[in-house]
């Protein structure tokens, strides 16, 4: 078999990698049970049996040397970024001082980044004694167990270090929060229980492994999971209690994870929002796309746990069905290229893909082949990945299907009032458009947002989020604003409000409409009309009181503006204040103002080839703002137009339409309940909702 690695998403950047042995990060958690399956893959399953070799060629380089347990204080995993550019800095085990940001070549360090580090390799560490443990459950090699009983007790002697720990909700963190005390509980127990029978153990190393490692920290556990019975973080400490509890046979601790007042069903119920009728689309409630895999990777866990021991969560049908809903709910939004839609907190544009997730698709696609076998299939079939995960030999089915299960048209979440518009045209477009309730946290107010790709490309992407390090004036904060997302606003506010979407994905063409009734009384309603190569935008803002409406959108590459006298100046337009610098607003530099009293017209170079052009009309001036505005990362640069307008109801109507070659479209103007297009030739289209 070809060297296989893997990309390591713990630090969020494709540009790290490594052996198949670290296995991926957000991680699946599972020790002994697992071997009598990986077993009978290697025995039976020639994919399996070359992976399973390549794995134990890999072992051999890493039981060369000690388990690699930096003997010092670990810090905050989103410390790990670039201080000038924000990308996700190149992880290396064996470099403790020098991080690589990829984006420029360059070499950084300072002491927050490197106690990041230090997190980081422990994590790594425990993951590769985890993975050399199911060789050794397998092969009974005691060299494996060997360097994991090391590994165990060099663990054991870290976790005596109080003086490393950082006050947290539920007590003192060993490694920065409880969330990540939880994760190397999680792992060492998995680590343990494949090698616990081995020789390679002396007297008194369980007492000790168990006291020093386990019992020490499980008070804090406990702790935690009362104070905040449901979020991504509990489901990790959930998962630490089932699995110590189960490993060491206490049962109070399995309880409290697995029990009918919190733990498991706690999460799957109050996790997942429902609609009137119980109804879940599955998306995690956080409105963000990595907590939401985040928390699913250590719900199997804890579901494993449960239907282990026979538990009545795990033959619960309405449990199930959301438990699979979890799984489904993202593979609705991807896009032609399987790039997942960048919602809320963490990821970038270009690199979040559904095939970062595939270990997540071998234990769904294990446990049910029909529904999700297509899809795992696909992932492969368009990632070009290998298929040598221990993931894949501890759940996944022994063959795959032919690739499918991934939506071709449109594609709407109805609880998360999430929707998807899709052509099969040459141009692949897709756009995204965002109701839903803002429930803050990792959310973003970033209603009524548009996302667009076409031609296999990021056109006019949600940025997602760095690092929260990173957080602060003039920093990443612009991530998290409404002004970073192609959106509507007031008054240069945060849109702070929750959307109501009405979705005809079956009309001719296909439309959604999306309205928010702010706090200050102000109704933002935004049509989309789907209508490939275009797609058409009709917003309305109405109030009883006259107040700053404001229109923003991104796309890459640099815009350049037809339609308006723009100029550097800041002179104010017809009477509007200045931008405010709170809000992200100073993120828009190389600025140029003007006035526009008719039609717009905007053009972006957002990849080779391809070229966006928005004709955009109103039924009054508007101030013009374009401006340059960051990426994610910074240096992924963005051309970006605000509009502002004066007054008690305001409309103003767009046509997107990216391109290979010429634009077709060539005006649009409002008309009585809608707006019209005209096209190359002089054909109209009309768009009313109505009709």
């Amino acid at each position: 078999m070809a060297q296989a690695t893997i990309h390591h998403p713990y630090v969020l950047s494709s540009d790290t990698t490594g052996p198949v042995l670290e296995d991926f990060w957000p991680t699946i958690f599972y020790g002994i049970e697992v071997a009598d399956e990986v077993r009978r893959k290697v025995s039976t399953v020639p994919w399996a049996s070359d992976a399973f070799r390549h794995l134990v060629d890999e072992a051999d380089s890493i039981i060369a040397l000690p388990p690699h347990v930096p003997h010092s204080q670990a810090g905050w995993r989103h410390e790990f970024f670039s201080r000038s550019t924000g990308a996700a800095l190149v992880y290396d085990p064996w470099s403790p001082t020098r991080f690589l940001d990829p984006t420029t070549g360059l070499f950084e360090f300072d002491e927050a980044q490197g106690r990041a580090w230090v997190l980081l390799t422990h994590e790594r560490t425990y993951r590769l004694m985890r993975s050399v443990g199911v060789l050794y459950a397998v092969t009974g090699d005691e060299r494996y167990a060997e360097w994991v009983a090391d590994g165990m007790r060099v663990a054991a002697e870290y976790f005596t270090h109080t003086e490393f720990c950082r006050d947290d909700v539920g007590g003192p963190a060993l490694y920065y929060h409880s969330l990540y005390d939880a994760a190397m509980l999680m792992a060492l127990a998995n680590a343990f229980s494949l090698t616990r029978t081995s020789a390679a153990y002396r007297d008194g190393d369980e007492a000790m492994i168990r006291a020093q490692i386990f019992e020490s920290r499980m008070p804090t556990m406990v702790e935690f999971l009362r104070k905040r019975p449901t979020h991504n973080m509990s489901c990790f400490v959930s998962g630490a209690l089932a699995v110590a509890g189960e490993l060491f046979n206490v049962p109070e601790w399995g309880e409290l994870a697995l029990g009918p007042n919190s733990g498991l069903r706690v999460q799957l119920e109050h996790g997942l929002p429902t609609d009137p009728d119980g109804g879940t689309d599955g998306l995690w409630y956080e409105g963000t796309m990595f907590y939401h895999y985040y928390s699913l990777s250590a719900l199997i866990s804890l579901w494993e746990v449960e239907r282990r021991r026979g538990g009545p969560l795990a033959a619960d049908p309405e449990l199930n069905r959301r438990f699979d809903a979890m799984f489904d709910a993202p593979m609705a939004l991807v896009d032609s290229q399987l790039r997942l839609p960048l919602v809320g907190d963490l990821g970038a544009p270009r690199t979040m893909r559904l095939a970062g997730y595939r270990h997540l698709y071998e234990y769904a696609a294990g446990r049910n082949p029909d529904r999700f076998g297509p899809a795992l299939a696909a992932i492969y079939e368009r990632s070009g990945e290998q298929r040598v995960s221990l993931d894949a030999l501890a759940f996944g089915p022994d063959e795959l299907p032919e690739p499918g299960g991934i939506p071709a048209t449109h594609s709407l979440l109805p609880v998360a009032q999430f929707g998807v518009f899709r052509s099969r045209g040459p141009e692949q477009l897709y756009v995204t458009f965002r109701g839903g309730d803002y429930v803050g946290g990792h959310d973003h107010p970033d209603r009524l947002t548009v996302a667009l790709s076409a031609f296999g490309h990021p056109i006019s992407p949600d940025l997602g989020e760095a690092g929260y390090s990173l957080r602060g004036p003039g920093n990443l904060s612009y991530q998290r604003t409404t002004l970073s997302h192609n959106t509507l606003f007031a008054d240069e506010r945060e849109q702070i409000g929750n959307a109501t979407l009405e979705w005809l994905p079956d009309a001719v063409p296909a439309r959604a409409r999306g309205v928010i009734v702010d706090e200050h009384g102000v109704r933002f309603t935004r049509t989309v009309y789907f209508d490939a190569p275009f797609v058409v935008l009709v917003d309305d803002f109405d109030s009883a009181d006259e107040h700053r409406y404001g229109w923003m959108y991104h796309a890459y590459g640099g815009v350049t503006l037809l339609g308006a006298e723009l100029s550097p100046s800041a002179m104010p337009a017809f009477g509007l204040p200045e931008l405010p610098d709170r809000a992200g607003y100073a993120h828009l530099v190389n600025r140029r103002r003007g006035i526009a009293t008719a039609s717009l017209t905007a053009t972006w170079q957002p990849a080779e080839g391809v070229t966006l052009n928005a004709q955009i009309a109103s039924d009054g001036p508007l101030e013009v703002t374009v401006a340059d505005t960051p990426g994610n990362p910074y240096p992924d640069s963005l051309g970006a137009i605000l509009l502002r307008a004066p007054g008690r109801t305001r409309r103003i109507a767009t046509v997107l339409e990216p391109f290979q070659g010429q634009a077709s479209a060539t005006a649009i103007e409002l008309t009585d309940g809608g707006a019209t297009v005209t096209v190359t030739g002089g054909d109209q289209r009309v768009y009313r909702w109505d009709e």
